[in-house]
């Protein structure tokens, strides 16, 4: 009965997990190998960045190391197809696990991995046109877009198609309901001094995976004292990408959105932004 309560959760998850909510990583014995105590079919799952375990093996290592590959998965160092590890013991009497058919040995327990996530979502702040590039550019790099301006003249389907969401409201009144259960990137490139500050405060309660602010450097900055002086944590204000992007020589709303969706993918990826060639020099 407890095992089919575990199962019955993990499924719960996974479909939440497809719908926004946090990621969910889940392993599924398939055969047991040399562990003689794995259940066929048993699901061990694990949630979230912060990683909520579901379910067990019964083996505390066998778990931690499957936490430890799930940890991988979660943070995005590891891939998101499901796939078939192998566990076995080595030499020295120690779990390794592997994912290469051809490093198991016969006595291997095989484990199928799946990964469940929603789309990370790309929350855009402004109906201009850089916000037009950047929601073309990041529907095409797999986020959900969703469009909040004030004005429906902007912000509307005619002008933004590929949006799962369009909410015509202040920035004030919008970021709090549209910050998804799931990653959620907040790029504030809004027509005005004013409407970037309601929106960067708002932004900064969210905990959102990323906020940048389009902007001069003048007017960035005192938006940023104004936050500052409010008392926000100095911590948060850094965290703020501002200038906004990668730096390209960009300059058309096409060559900036595409430095913007760059940046938030190295940081997303937790890669450095360097030329590949140089790496590749490097070695």
């Amino acid at each position: 009965m407890e095992q089919n309560n575990e199962t019955l959760a993990i499924m719960q998850d996974a479909l939440a997990a497809l719908e926004g909510g946090e990621a969910l990583f889940v392993f599924t014995i398939t055969n047991s190998g040399e562990f003689s105590d794995l259940r066929l079919g048993r699901k061990i799952a694990f949630r979230g960045r912060k990683i909520v375990q579901i379910g067990s093996s019964g083996d505390l290592e066998f778990d931690s190391l499957l936490e430890s590959y799930a940890h991988s998965a979660l943070s995005g160092t590891a891939s998101s197809e499901a796939s078939t590890v192998y566990i076995n013991r080595n030499l020295g009497g120690k779990l390794a696990l592997t994912n290469r058919r051809s490093e198991a040995e016969e006595k291997s327990a095989r484990v199928l991995t799946q990964l469940f996530t929603g789309s990370p979502r790309l929350l855009i702040v402004g109906g201009g046109h850089v916000a037009l590039a950047l929601a073309r550019v990041g529907e095409i790099v797999g986020f959900e877009i969703v469009v909040t301006d004030d004005r429906d003249s902007f912000a509307n389907k005619d002008r933004f198609p590929m949006a799962v969401i369009i909410d015509v409201a202040e920035p004030s009144d919008a970021i709090p309901r549209l910050v998804g259960q799931a990653e959620t990137f907040i790029v504030l490139v809004s027509r005005g001094h004013r409407l970037d500050e309601e929106g960067l405060r708002q932004a900064l309660k969210t905990g959102a995976s990323y906020i940048g602010m389009i902007g001069s450097k003048r007017r960035t900055e005192t938006v940023l004292r104004h936050m500052a002086e409010e008392g926000v944590d100095q911590e948060l204000l850094d965290a703020v990408s501002t200038p906004i992007g990668l730096n390209i020589g960009a300059e058309t709303p096409e060559e900036i959105a595409v430095a913007i969706i760059a940046e938030i993918l190295m940081l997303r990826n937790g890669e450095s932004g360097n030329r590949m060639i140089d790496g590749a020099r490097a070695k």
